[in-house]
């Protein structure tokens, strides 16, 4: 049986002389897009810019993908901003002896995390997580209660930092993501020819999960994506690869080349 797993090279010879195309692109291809320090930027830039000269494409994300995608820049510009925080001599902002204490405390895992990560990327031959550059959502909360939540004097408070280092960041991220994505959604007529039944059984998602054991986050998408009359996805997650071959044969998922081997092997027998 023919695998409906196409790496990057092999996609852009299929579709050549399809002059228009609507293509579901996952959060993870967005992130490794428009961040520069991901492991994948370079590969998934290059396979976006050449896509683009091969066909007409619109990509369309969901409001599960622009959920994730925010949530990872989030989490990207506190992790800068914060380490910020402590760099400087004399610091920029006056910040409490327990709240410098703490994010460097912090700082000191996020570093084992990604050196422990490289190393096990390298051992498996496996794509490095960029996620583990920016803090974890437990480490965020850790640092936020060692903060007063308003400035007390010369003291920085949380709310500030808040403006300091996301609100007209994450407000040029969403536009970045809404001038390069339309948002599918089964209630919007213009997009009735999209979808095979515009009555979707969103518990359905609970069966791809189950079937699986993939997040439910990606079982939405995949819901969803199974839905359209849409043929292609874009994706790094391992998971949404696994759950479309399994359970959306009749669909195709988009990976880079390099991740072919390793899928081939895993679901060989499927």
């Amino acid at each position: 049986m023919a695998s409906n797993r196409i790496g990057f090279n092999q996609f852009l010879k299929k579709i050549q002389g399809e002059k228009y195309l609507n293509i579901l692109i996952d959060s993870n291809i967005l992130i490794a897009r428009f961040d520069e320090n991901h492991s994948k930027y370079e590969v998934v830039k290059e396979f976006l810019d050449l896509l683009d000269e091969v066909s007409e494409v619109t990509f369309f994300t969901t409001v599960t993908t622009k959920a994730e995608f925010l949530d990872y820049q989030r989490r990207r510009f506190l992790t800068e901003g914060l380490f910020s925080l402590i760099s400087r001599e004399p610091p920029a902002r006056q910040l409490r002896p327990e709240s410098k204490q703490v994010i460097i405390q912090i700082k000191m895992r996020r570093g084992k995390r990604i050196t422990d990560e490289e190393k096990r990327s390298t051992k498996y031959d496996e794509m490095y997580d960029s996620s583990v550059n920016y803090l974890r959502d437990s480490d965020l909360k850790e640092i936020k209660k060692q903060f007063r939540a308003r400035d007390v004097q010369q003291e920085v408070g949380w709310l500030n930092i808040c403006n300091l280092f996301l609100k007209q960041n994450m407000s040029e991220q969403e536009k970045l993501l809404d001038e390069f994505c339309n948002y599918l959604s089964n209630h919007n007529e213009t997009q009735a020819h999209l979808f095979t039944n515009r009555k979707i059984d969103w518990s359905r998602a609970t069966d791809l999960s189950a079937t699986t054991g993939m997040g439910y986050s990606d079982a939405l998408i995949l819901n969803i994506f199974s839905e359209t009359k849409m043929k292609y996805i874009i994706t790094l997650d391992f998971d949404l690869v696994y759950a479309v071959s399994i359970s959306s044969k009749e669909k195709f998922v988009v990976l880079p080349d390099s991740r072919l081997g390793a899928m081939k092997a895993i679901l060989k027998k499927i």
